[in-house]
């Protein structure tokens, strides 16, 4: 019985090795980040009014106030919060403020699985991985401006 479990191990080993499989791990707590009394502030007033991720934050006003009063630093700081919800909103935020490099923040979340739920209205909810949450606010119906996106979708969804 040892035998088999041994080469089975080795089997797995070997398998996992020839692929190229990472792992997202978030590098910093919410209250880490949020010890910035400004940031906390506008981080909860934000927060207060917006518990779930929704379809057309966009358009709320405590989520445009957030976008308007956080800086891109702060807000890639929040991408690697160790809570899905903040990434996500934080990575929405990104793309309001129409950050250059949203594609590097969205690579670096390539393997990011946690999941997270998006609401559709208040009868249909979304459970997803933020990696695929990230993805889809950059589709071009979901307001992005990049013309490239399916040269980017390809290239984030090979292994």
């Amino acid at each position: 019985m040892n035998k088999y479990f041994y080469i089975l191990s080795v089997v797995v080993l070997i398998v996992s090795c020839g692929k190229d499989v990472g792992n997202f791990k978030p590098t910093t707590k919410l209250e880490n980040i949020l010890k910035n009394e400004k940031l906390g502030k506008v981080y909860y007033e934000f927060r207060k009014e917006n518990v779930y991720l929704t379809l057309g934050i966009d358009t709320v006003k405590s989520f445009k106030k957030f976008v308007a009063e956080t800086s891109i630093k702060e807000l890639i700081s929040l991408t690697e919060c160790e809570r899905p919800v903040v990434r996500c909103f934080a990575f929405k935020a990104l793309i309001e403020k129409d950050y250059p490099e949203i594609r590097n923040i969205l690579f670096r979340h390539k393997y990011d699985e946690e999941n997270v739920e998006e609401f559709y209205g208040h009868c249909i909810r979304m459970n997803l991985p933020v990696k695929i949450y990230m993805l889809n606010k950059l589709r071009p119906f979901a307001s992005y401006k990049n013309k490239e996106y399916l040269e980017l979708e390809k290239e984030f969804m090979d292994n």
